[in-house]
């Protein structure tokens, strides 16, 4: 390498070295009131106004002494508030919809036992058995109790 392209190469090094510096170094602002008592802020120095001088930290954490302003960590209290009103909708529909096919079922099984004297099932054992009239009568009663207890 040559030695006018190494003082190049240490140049441009030199240059970048004090770019950064001066970029990790506070940005200044300024503040200043004029004469009907209306507050400016700048980033350049006015010219024949008292300022005062304001330093910029570098992170950009915003700093205040607001109790009462919420954290970015989470959600705020309204989306969770939002995430649970949807959840429990979610859950009452699904709600529903069990509840209704339980009362189709329930329905179904009615209109197969009450027109019918002669109403056959299949027992514990896996024979078919043929339900008596007492036994349908009742049961016929119990499934319009739970519909109407159950069912709209």
């Amino acid at each position: 390498m040559k030695k006018s392209s190494i003082f190049n190469l240490f140049v441009a090094l030199f240059f970048l070295f004090l770019a950064g510096v001066a970029q990790t170094q506070d940005k200044k602002m300024y503040s200043w009131t004029d004469e009907n008592g209306t507050v400016h802020f700048t980033d350049t120095l006015p010219e024949g106004q008292a300022v005062r001088e304001l330093d910029i930290p570098q992170d950009s954490t915003p700093v205040t002494d607001n109790p009462y302003q919420e954290s970015n960590t989470g959600p705020s209290a309204a989306d969770r508030r939002r995430a649970e009103i949807a959840r429990k909708n979610e859950e009452n529909q699904v709600n529903k919809a069990m509840n209704s096919a339980q009362c189709s079922a329930w329905k179904q099984e009615v209109a197969r036992l009450e027109p019918n004297r002669r109403v056959f099932y299949t027992n514990d054992q896996g024979e078919t058995e043929r339900m008596d009239d007492v036994k349908r009568t009742n049961r016929v009663a119990e499934l319009k109790s739970q519909i109407a207890r159950n069912c709209k």
